[in-house]
């Protein structure tokens, strides 16, 4: 845990530094009308945030915060990609896939995207789905309901790797999430 709050840490300085570098150049370089243009679209984003959400003064100032860190990454942005061209949206994305939240995202799929044993037969994954089924409506938490999901998730991959028109049969059968595909698959061990 410590080393993700290092690397948050770290991120938000180069993220905040760039973008404060950036913002200079926007005022040095943009006119006016472009300024306009970008505040004329910020303020519809920030009332699309406002609206549906509850009144309370933390909600309204994250709105605010939201809101004038859009504005002024998008003033930035086009600073950029006056100066460097389009190489300014590749950094953009770097910056983007590479925050603490993408990372986070990234380690959920890829710690979790395990197959499911070579040595399983078919049938014994047609009776993981099955059960699986009955696990999702019993999951407790949303977290305990993306677990079986993903694990469901891999079933699917593997019927579909073991045999991909057999699944597709089964899929175009009007299959629900609790039936089993097992009569529509070659490799029924």
């Amino acid at each position: 845990m410590t080393a993700m709050l290092t690397y948050r840490w770290m991120w938000r300085t180069v993220a905040g530094g760039l973008l404060l570098l950036a913002v200079i150049l926007a005022v040095l370089i943009l006119p006016a009308a472009i300024w306009m243009i970008l505040a004329s679209l910020a303020v519809p984003f920030g009332l699309m945030l406002a609206i549906g959400t509850d009144n309370s003064r933390s909600r309204r100032r994250h709105v605010v915060t939201v809101t004038v860190v859009g504005f002024l990454v998008a003033a930035g942005e086009v600073a950029l990609i006056r100066l460097l061209g389009f190489g300014a949206l590749a950094m953009f994305g770097v910056l983007l896939a590479t925050s603490p939240p993408a990372l986070r995202l990234y380690g959920v799929r890829v710690h979790d995207r395990k197959m499911p044993d070579a040595t399983v037969g078919t049938r014994q994954l047609c009776r993981q789905w099955l059960d699986s089924y009955d696990e999702l409506h019993q999951a407790p938490t949303a977290k305990a309901r993306l677990r079986v999901v993903m694990a469901r998730q891999r079933c699917l991959d593997e019927l579909e790797r073991r045999d991909p028109d057999g699944l597709q049969a089964w899929l175009f059968s009007s299959a629900s999430a609790g039936s089993d595909p097992r009569r529509y698959l070659t490799d029924s061990n």
